[in-house]
C-alpha cells in the first residue's frame, strides 16, 4: 500500500483561517518521509512544529497507533536566523519538545487521549526576516527549509469606538508595520464581547459574536491613495447578525441581562507558501484529486508565517442605546456600577 503521510492538526487547525478547509492530504511512495506542519509568528511568545512520519499499511487501523507515525526518539531541529535578543546577528537555536494533551474523542480517528509531542522555541523573531529550519534524523537523512516572516499589522480605522447605525458602507483599515510589505493573504473578523446574567445567577457569563468582515491578498485589499488595506462592511447588519446569535436565540429569558463589553478587531495574515497551499488545495482540478504543495525539502508538509493583529474598540453609546430600547427582548441594559 502506500505510504501516508499522516500529520495531527493539533497546529495546522490553528494556522489555516477559519474560513478554510484545513485538511491536508499528502501522498507518497518509497522509504519513511518526515512531514512537517507549522508556521513562524512575529507576535507569539513561543513558536510551535508538529513534525512526524510516514508509515505503511492501513490508515484506518494505523491512525490510532501513536508510534505508528510519531518518533520515538527527540529529533535535532534547530531554527537559523536573527532573534531580538540579538537583532544583528545571525544565531542558531535548538528547539526543545513539549507535550500537549489531546483529550479522547471516540468519534476521532487520529490519536485521541495521547500527548502530541511538539517542538518549540520561545526566542523572540523578527519580522521580515529569513529563518531557515534544519531537522536531522539518526538515520543521517537531513530535512531543511526556509520561511520569511511578514510583517504584522496596524488597526487604524475605527480608532477608538465603532458604531452600528449607519445604513452606509464602511470600512476597517489596517497598514503593514513596514511600508509597502504587504502579506500574501489576509482575514478581517469582529467580535462583539458582551456579558450576561442569567435569572436567578449571580455569576457573570462571556459571550462573543463572530462577524467575518472579508478576505484577500494583500494586493486585493491594499488602498494606493491611503496606503491602508480595507474590508468594507454595512454597519446596521450588526443587528441582523446579532439577531441570529446562538447564544441570543437559545438564552434568553425573561429576565436575562446582558451588558455589552467591547469590540474586537482580529486580523489574520498569512505568508506565501501557506497561501499556495490554500490555493492548490481548492483549486478543484480534476487531474490532481491529492494536493501535493510542499515546501519542506527531502520531506513533506508546509512551512509557513503568520501574524495576528488585534485591536480593542468601545461600542458607540448611540448604539448600545440601540440595542437597549430598541431590542429589549434580548435583554440589554446600561452598566450601572459594578455587575
Amino acid at each position: 500500500m502506500r505510504r501516508l503521510i499522516l500529520s495531527i492538526f493539533i497546529i495546522l487547525s490553528v494556522i489555516i483561517f477559519n474560513s478554510c478547509d484545513n485538511s491536508v492530504k499528502i501522498f507518497t511512495d518509497g522509504e519513511e518521509v518526515t512531514a512537517v506542519y507549522g508556521y513562524l509568528d512575529v507576535e507569539a511568545d513561543t513558536n510551535y512544529l508538529k513534525i512526524t512520519k510516514s508509515f505503511t499499511g492501513n490508515a484506518i487501523e494505523l491512525a490510532p497507533d501513536y508510534s505508528a507515525s510519531n518518533y520515538d526518539y527527540k529529533l535535532d531541529v534547530t531554527l537559523t536566523g536573527k532573534f531580538a535578543t540579538s537583532p544583528n546577528a545571525v544565531r542558531t537555536v535548538t528547539l526543545d519538545t513539549t507535550s500537549v494533551f489531546k483529550p479522547y474523542d471516540p468519534d476521532g480517528l487520529f490519536y485521541s487521549g495521547v500527548d502530541q509531542v511538539l517542538y518549540y522555541t520561545t526566542e523572540k523573531l523578527l519580522e521580515n526576516q529569513e529563518y531557515k529550519l534544519v531537522i536531522n534524523r539518526k538515520d543521517g537523512e537531513v530535512i531543511t527549509s526556509k520561511v520569511k516572516t511578514i510583517c504584522g499589522s496596524t488597526v487604524r480605522k475605527p480608532m477608538i469606538g465603532i458604531s452600528f447605525e449607519s445604513p452606509s458602507t464602511n470600512r476597517i483599515e489596517w497598514r503593514s508595520n513596514q511600508f509597502n510589505q504587504l502579506a500574501a493573504y489576509y482575514e478581517v473578523i469582529g467580535y462583539f464581547h458582551y456579558k450576561q446574567i442569567d435569572p436567578g445567577q449571580s455569576d457573570t457569563t462571556h459571550h462573543k459574536m463572530r462577524w467575518f468582515f472579508g478576505s484577500g491578498t494583500g494586493v486585493e485589499m491594499y488602498n494606493s491613495s491611503t496606503m491602508n488595506m480595507f474590508a468594507n462592511y454595512t454597519p446596521t447588519t450588526f443587528y441582523t447578525k446579532l439577531a441570529s446569535d446562538a447564544n441570543i436565540v437559545n438564552n434568553t429569558y425573561t429576565y436575562t441581562e446582558r451588558f455589552v463589553d467591547c469590540f474586537e478587531i482580529i486580523i489574520t495574515s498569512t505568508g506565501d507558501e501557506l497561501y499556495n497551499y490554500i490555493l492548490i488545495q481548492n483549486s478543484g482540478s480534476a487531474i490532481m484529486d491529492t494536493p501535493e504543495y510542499t515546501n519542506i525539502e527531502n520531506g513533506v508538509g508546509i512551512f509557513s508565517s503568520r501574524s495576528v493583529c488585534r485591536k480593542i474598540v468601545d461600542v458607540n453609546e448611540q448604539s448600545i442605546n440601540t440595542l437597549v430600547h430598541k431590542y429589549p427582548e434580548w435583554g440589554f441594559k446600561k452598566v450601572v456600577g459594578n455587575y
